[in-house]
């Protein structure tokens, strides 16, 4: 594959004013994070009726103590931190001046934060490499670019994620591999194939789906005799095999550098590349059929680390998908009221992977989520006439000419009746897997695809569903039909302390929903609309809780749930993404917050 990327064009960019934009922005999320999680102890000063300015003491390379002043406010929703645009100041005994770098504020910033000077470090790098690939991005976009689907849109909505200042960090990609495999390049992308040898493999698959079927309609009958007949040319019979899909960089760079030992024992047998022409979406790791938008999205490991986490395909997340799209699937089929929603949920069906058990604990560790693959519906097949979909995180992202991406959509409908429109088709399916069915999805925008007709929100589908949900057992509807679920290993859990599916009390469930679906999600959605449409964070939450309490209404019969799983608590506790790379691993990094539901639900405004 040719890049669209060379040194010429990467030295241009680093040169450009798009440098800039791009360390101003990582400079914001960055600061407005570490406030917010209190890694960093602030003097706050009111400077108008909406407005306090920050002053962030740090102290110099040479032990001398230095400032840095920025502006912005304390948002109603959650008392998140936004600055503004103005200029971040350093002040020292020698004078003030702008700030210099990224790298100047981290190091001075950084030494009041408490952590150790390797993970400040790792953090620097992250956020470094954040900042070049996002200025990479921004010299590179284009504006009226084609394609509107589903697929485009996740190339053209570039902004990831929108409160994590490693947002676009990709480590382990260079300029070059960040350009053949980023969706902001709408690259082509033709995957790896592999023959795995089934006593090697792990198998999962939803009850309706055949595997060998299934794969021969993936791969196709042409392309799928072609790799048995390379199999048999070697001697070998086919059906002892399994065929295998890997991300080409991932096979370039971790399978065939430490998993070659499979190689040579024919445990693992390399096919060629695919005909079929694959477009990253926003997680990387998952990509689109470009050529049968019809077919299966592929979601394969790729050895980078991007915001908090290595993208590995987790073993116990690969066997619990089918089984847990096919739990999710027949809760919607008996819930007359959940199905009235239109929900969707983008099943994932088939899961192939590799372990060891042999190895010793580190080299499990080690291969640990290395090879496999999960093959996941397209949102394109639950289309019906008339509708499209796009990205959920949109909603709150601006276009390459600087418009808002719903621009179009409030100007047809007008805000509040779109809006209000946005949250019936949202909130009351995940209301009711909450309520009626006890179970919290983890439905940040990323997870979430919105169906509208013409713009105007009509119902969503849910993906990542193995690795995006959390339940109490004892208050499921029918925990009988809850399939046995294989547990995170005790390594991964170091490595992620907030990892696995069943949680033992209620809040748990109740803040884990809480911190994706609104205090990212809708709360960057309420911020976004207040900066670009002067809607108040008051206004927006009060829609909100009264969205909430139409469903309540409908459905008193749950009430003890309505308490069990408190969406108007006064506070809940959210994850703290910055200090999670800033200290290690070994347990869940954790925060209390005022929750904006709790101050407009209907008794508050009576």
């Amino acid at each position: 594959m040719t890049s669209p990327v060379t040194w010429d064009l990467f030295a241009e960019a680093l040169a450009s004013p798009h440098y800039l934009a791009a360390q101003q922005r990582v400079l914001r999320q960055l600061i407005e994070a570490l406030l917010f999680e209190r890694l960093l102890a602030a003097e706050i000063k009111a400077e108008g009726r909406d407005s306090v300015s920050f002053h962030i003491p740090g102290r110099a390379a040479d032990g001398q103590p230095v400032a840095y002043r920025c502006t912005g406010r304390i948002s109603e929703s959650f008392g998140r931190i936004r600055l503004d645009d103005a200029p971040i100041v350093r002040s020292a005994p020698a004078g003030a001046r702008p700030i210099a770098s990224l790298q100047e504020f981290v190091l001075e910033a950084g030494a009041m934060i408490g952590t150790d000077e390797y993970l400040l470090h790792r953090f620097l790098y992250e956020l470094q490499q954040t900042l070049q690939k996002d200025t990479l991005a921004r010299y590179t976009r284009r504006q009226g670019a084609e394609g509107r689907d589903l697929t485009a849109l996740e190339g053209q909505l570039q902004d990831a994620h929108p409160y994590h200042p490693c947002y676009k960090s990709r480590v382990g990609f260079d300029p070059f591999d960040n350009a053949a495999y980023g969706p902001e390049f709408a690259p082509d992308v033709r995957l790896s194939w592999l023959a795995l040898r089934r006593t090697k493999a792990t198998i999962a698959t939803c009850s309706d789906i055949d595997l060998a079927t299934f794969l021969r309609s993936e791969i196709g009958e042409e392309q799928h005799a072609r790799f048995n007949g390379k199999l048999a040319a070697m001697g070998l019979a086919p059906d002892d095999y399994c065929l295998l899909p890997a991300h080409p960089w991932h096979w370039r760079e971790k399978i065939a550098s430490q998993l070659f030992p499979l190689l040579h024992s024919r445990d693992l047998v390399w096919l060629g590349e695919g005909s079929d022409v694959y477009r990253p979406l926003q997680s990387i790791r998952s990509l689109a059929n470009a050529t049968r938008p019809l077919a299966a999205h592929v979601k394969l490991p790729i050895g980078i680390v991007n915001t908090s986490a290595d993208r590995i395909l987790s073993c116990h997340n690969v066997e619990n998908a089918p089984p847990v799209s096919d739990w999710l699937s027949g809760i919607l089929q008996r819930d007359a009221g959940l199905r009235a929603t239109g929900l969707v949920f983008l099943r994932e069906v088939v899961g192939i992977t590799y372990r060891d058990a042999g190895l010793p604990l580190a080299l499990q560790a080690a291969q640990y989520g290395m090879l496999g693959a999960v093959w996941r519906e397209s949102a394109d097949r639950a289309l019906q006439a008339g509708e499209a979909a796009a990205p959920f995180s949109g909603l709150a992202q601006c276009e390459a000419d600087g418009r808002p991406f719903i621009a179009p959509w409030v100007a047809q409908y007008g805000l509040l009746p779109w809006l209000d429109a946005l949250l019936e088709a949202v909130l009351p399916p995940l209301l009711h897997l909450l309520y009626a069915q006890g179970i919290g999805m983890e439905a940040h925008a990323q997870n979430m695809v919105l169906i509208h007709r013409a713009g105007l929100p009509c119902r969503i589908a849910l993906k990542d569903l193995p690795g995006g949900l959390r339940f109490v057992r004892q208050y499921l509807a029918d925990p009988a039909t809850c399939p046995p679920l294989l547990p995170t290993p005790s390594f991964r859990k170091q490595v992620n302390a907030t990892a696995g599916m069943e949680s033992t009390v209620p809040e748990e469930v109740r803040d884990y929903f809480h911190d994706a679906v609104f205090f990212i999600n809708f709360g960057e959605l309420a911020l976004f609309l207040r900066q670009h449409y002067g809607l108040a964070e008051a206004d927006f939450w009060t829609r909100t809780a009264a969205c909430i309490e139409r469903y309540q209404a409908r459905h008193p019969e749950l009430a003890a749930r309505f308490a069990a799983f408190d969406l108007f608590a006064p506070a809940i506790r959210v994850e703290q993404l910055a200090k999670r790379r800033l200290f290690a691993e070994t347990e869940a990094r954790l925060q209390t917050v005022p929750n904006p539901l709790h101050r407009f639900r209907t008794e508050a405004r009576a």
